[in-house]
């Protein structure tokens, strides 16, 4: 099965018309659907999945509203596989060189791709990982820790981005203690090696500040990524963030001491 899946991967990079054809022939996925932006094939019915994939068919819209940009229309195609062995066998075949994780975000050939397995954490997953995707569609380059925060923002459910996150309560806890984390820190961070699960949690808290907080931040945070997106150089969005609106350390603690 994994030449198959090989076979049918390479198929898609090199010749992105084919890709329904090559699905049909093939009896490779067991069902696909086409929502939001994403072509999404799997190796079980995506009924059993459905709310995720209602999830996926309105994230770029949420990314849309809360960021105030708008996204790119080139299509992500989205891989599920049944199991986390068939996902590795195709990993360790095709991509001997990429650091396994879960779920992947991967660019080839000019097209977006998300590749999975069915798991417990597939919704998280799928939504992390898609939230990557959408902004490299968007934007012609993502600061690391932005990226990051806002994919860890973005995974959570529709109802839980605002108050449900699990990194909500450990963050309002340092926050009452007077810890602020250094959003300056963060942008100097380059490689996904300094990306620990601190800076993850930090880079979620900074990015719900900026969605949740001051609407002035907000607004910021917006004229910041439309400079990207317009091929600008927008400079530190933390000193862009503090001329504009005062000290970072007594907006950030007023907004998780609320």
């Amino acid at each position: 099965m994994c030449s198959v899946l090989a076979a049918l991967f390479l198929a898609i990079l090199t010749q992105p018309g084919l890709l329904g054809s090559v699905v049909t022939a093939q009896g490779v996925w067991v069902d696909s659907r086409t929502v939001g932006g994403f072509n999404i094939y799997a190796r079980f019915p995506l009924s059993q999945i459905e709310d995720l994939i209602d999830d996926l068919g309105h994230l770029a819209e949420d990314i849309e509203a809360a960021l105030g940009i708008e996204l790119g229309q080139r299509p992500v195609t989205v891989l599920i596989f049944d199991s986390q062995h068939e996902y590795q066998q195709f990993l360790r075949r095709e991509f001997p060189d990429v650091p396994y994780r879960r779920a992947l975000y991967l660019e080839r050939s000019g097209r977006a791709f998300v590749l999975a397995y069915r798991s417990r954490e597939l919704a998280t997953d799928l939504r992390h990982e898609a939230t990557h995707a959408l902004l490299h569609t968007a934007l012609p380059m993502v600061p690391l820790w932005l990226d990051e925060g806002l994919a860890e923002y973005f995974e959570a459910p529709p109802g839980d981005r605002m108050f449900g996150h699990s990194y909500y309560k450990t963050v309002r806890f340092w926050a009452r203690l007077g810890y602020v984390p250094s959003l300056n820190k963060l942008e100097q961070i380059a490689s996904m090696e300094d990306m620990d699960s601190s800076a993850y949690r930090w880079a979620w808290a900074w990015v719900h500040f900026f969605i949740h907080g001051p609407p002035a931040a907000r607004q910021e945070l917006t004229d910041y990524l439309r400079t990207i997106q317009n091929y600008g150089v927008p400079g530190s969005l933390a000193q862009r963030t503090e001329a504009r609106l005062g000290s970072l350390r007594t907006l950030f603690l007023d907004h998780f001491r609320m």
